[in-house]
């Protein structure tokens, strides 16, 4: 027998009427572009731990030399070439003066040097490259060539040249880097800027008749900041490298101030009998250019747009 077919009715087929406010709403809190950059930064837990060490070795730098009794630079006949102890947490050096209070003094020289010689380099690249970039023809081809030029010589060959013709000192160390350590910031920035001057809302302020200073300074290094940042924090760790360099072969800081290099040259001096002496200079230096250089790549990955 021919089997019933069930009766549509008009209430099987109610419609479903959307709530347009539910579907328009933002479900997810409205983030800025720091806010984004942060939560990516935070979630990288090795550029997180990186960036730990950064504020201990800052930190220590500041009140390290606080926590000991003694002074960097005071000497102690009975306390010489001691391994680390109670008194001593690092030992004490060929002159008996305490190696934990002559290491986090030499921090705060170290990482000085580092952090203004990097910025000032930025500045000097970020201005630079943002003019050659904008400007374009002439202007580009002459600030390129002597970028080429001075690309072409090797940038620690020149350091230590002018460190033998300076008097050795923290100033003359930052000078000797800012003298052509900018190029990298340059190059970086002007392929940055010849990229974005053709964009949209360049070329809007541009017919509103905002000057070529406001363009570069208002609209378009402001759109570089990711990259300027992120070269910033990968050249703090080459510059504390510089230094320790100059340091360690005498062109650097001198007695009785302290530095990493400063260190790392008397440990080498005294290494048979006192090798801790340069391990832990060495071991700090190394640490805190691998914290860096790992705190910047993921630095690099948070403000990264094409990672959004």
């Amino acid at each position: 027998m021919p089997q019933e077919q069930p009766t549509l009715s008009p209430e099987l087929f109610e419609p479903i009427v959307a709530d347009t406010e539910e579907l328009e709403a933002i479900h997810r809190p409205s983030l800025t572009f720091w806010q984004d950059a942060w939560r990516k930064l935070r979630k990288n837990r090795i550029a997180t731990a990186s960036m730990l060490v950064i504020a201990c070795c800052v930190l220590l730098a500041l009140i390290g030399p606080a926590l000991v009794p003694y002074g960097y630079s005071a000497t102690d006949a009975s306390s010489i070439d001691i391994p680390p102890n109670r008194e001593h947490w690092f030992g004490t050096d060929s002159l008996g003066r305490d190696l934990w209070a002559r290491t986090w003094m030499g921090a705060r020289v170290s990482l000085l040097i580092g952090f203004v010689a990097a910025f000032v380099n930025t500045c000097l690249g970020v201005v630079i490259g943002g003019i050659a970039g904008y400007a374009g023809g002439k202007t580009d081809m002459i600030i390129m060539r002597i970028i080429d030029i001075l690309y072409a010589i090797p940038y620690m060959i020149v350091a230590i040249l002018l460190m033998v013709v300076l008097k050795p000192g923290m100033p003359s160390i930052i000078v000797a880097m800012v003298i052509i350590g900018w190029i990298k910031s340059a190059r970086l920035v002007r392929g940055q800027v010849l990229s974005l001057k053709n964009q949209e809302y360049v070329l809007a302020a541009r017919k509103l008749g905002a000057s070529n200073f406001r363009i570069i300074f208002r609209h378009m290094i402001p759109n570089t900041l990711g990259l300027i940042i992120t070269d910033l924090t990968m050249a703090v760790p080459y510059a504390i490298f510089t230094e320790a360099f100059l340091s360690y072969i005498g062109l650097g800081i001198q007695p009785p101030q302290s530095s990493w290099g400063l260190l790392a040259r008397y440990g080498a001096q005294n290494f048979r009998v006192a090798p801790f002496q340069l391990f832990i200079p060495a071991v700090v230096i190394s640490l805190t250019m691998l914290s860096l250089n790992l705190f910047g790549d993921g630095l690099r990955d948070a403000l990264d747009p094409k990672l959004r």
